[in-house]
């Protein structure tokens, strides 16, 4: 097949997604304001810098018609609610499959009345919908998506990357030795909804109680200094080292070289790196949103907490530290449950069925991931 993309240039997310495709035998073409070179792709740039930000959006949306009238897709792939996916409703382009990422659905739509009313438009036009979580997408539903058209598809794992091994000397070169309890938190240090600082406060109670604490930050996005400052307030800064991003390869070492990952934020989809550590058999923390409850199940795979309940965290926290065999039991279930759902192919033979469905060549998508399957419990990774 033919296929166009429009999304998020220069993105981990989006590179992978399209690169399965082009590996795969389709032709890919991607349309992006943030333009850089993808393997095997074609790359568009829609950008317009002429005038104030709604002129530009409508000279960008020009682009994208032309483009799409000139390479002649056989379906177009939208990837994220906000921007993109107003573009993927204006163009007028069918069949325009919709893939939502988080923040897109759980907060934009709902900050004024113009963003909800374009996020009805665009989710009720699409041909079918992909989002990481049962959760999202009955969030979508509510407005306006079609729940038999609407399908769980994880970013997926790459389990020869993401595996459980020996990191050892990964975390001795960043000072930590073998007898101390690391903990991990890898979320972004851009928006206050990831709660880091919730984290800082947490890791002070539990270096009270535990000498052998120490942590470890790697923010993907963002300046880590005002968080730096908080650890320094905190009184955690001699035993913790916080760093920016991690190339993804290297991001599996941190994993491996861990005891416990942090992940507590007020908002979320499905995180890829929540997958990426259950894959790597490590004891895990999350808040109780219910796209992360969706994989974790509280002592038996892992630890839940309420966001912004620095109290709970720090329970948590300790309650790792002091059993060990504990962390070993729930690590193995995160583990299992990774490796039945959230397999990065696995996940992509979902989207090529859905993309085959959308054209026409198959009768039907994936129904073990379709919405209305997931609400009656039947779930499954066929």
């Amino acid at each position: 097949m033919r296929l166009a993309f429009l999304s998020i240039g220069r993105h981990i997310h989006t590179e992978r997604w399209i690169q399965w495709f082009a590996e795969n035998g389709h032709e890919c073409h991607l349309l992006t304001v943030q333009p850089g070179e993808v393997e095997g792709v074609t790359v568009h740039d829609i950008t317009s810098e002429s005038g104030p930000k709604p002129l530009r959006y409508f000279f960008s949306l020009g682009k994208v018609k032309k483009i799409l009238k000139e390479i002649k897709p056989d379906l177009l792939n939208t990837h994220f609610l906000t921007g993109y996916g107003y573009w993927g409703h204006f163009c007028g382009f069918q069949p325009n499959i919709l893939t939502v990422w988080g923040d897109d659905v759980y907060v934009t739509p709902f900050e004024t009345g113009l963003k909800k009313w374009l996020a009805q438009k665009a989710l009720h036009s699409c041909r079918a919908l992909t989002g990481d979580s049962t959760d999202i997408l009955e969030k979508c539903v509510e407005l306006g998506a079609n729940p038999s058209e609407s399908f769980r598809v994880l970013w997926g794992v790459d389990f020869e990357k993401f595996q459980p091994f020996d990191a050892g000397h990964w975390r001795r070169e960043l000072g930590f030795s073998d007898d101390e309890i690391l903990y991990f938190s890898p979320r972004s240090y851009t928006q206050p909804y990831y709660n880091i600082d919730t984290v800082i406060a947490a890791a002070a109670k539990v270096v009270e109680q535990e000498p052998r604490a120490r942590f470890l930050f790697a923010g993907y996005e963002g300046d880590p200094e005002p968080f730096r400052n908080k650890a320094r307030q905190a009184g955690i800064e001699e035993v913790m080292a916080m760093v920016g991003r991690l190339p993804h390869d290297e991001f599996a070492t941190a994993l491996n070289a861990c005891d416990v990952f942090i992940s507590v934020p007020s908002v979320d989809a499905t995180a890829v790196s929540l997958l990426e550590a259950m894959s790597c058999s490590t004891g895990i923390i999350i808040s109780s949103l219910p796209s992360s409850m969706e994989w974790i199940t509280h002592e038996e795979s892992g630890l839940i907490v309420t966001p912004r309940n620095v109290e709970e965290l720090a329970e948590a926290m300790l309650r790792f530290a002091n059993d060990e065999e504990f962390r070993r039991k729930v690590g193995e279930k995160a583990l299992a449950t990774a490796r039945k759902y959230a397999g990065f192919d696995a996940n992509m033979e979902f989207v090529e069925k859905i993309y085959r469905h959308a054209v026409g060549k198959d009768e039907a998508g994936p129904m073990s991931v379709c919405l209305k399957q997931l609400r009656s419990g039947e779930t499954g990774n066929t």
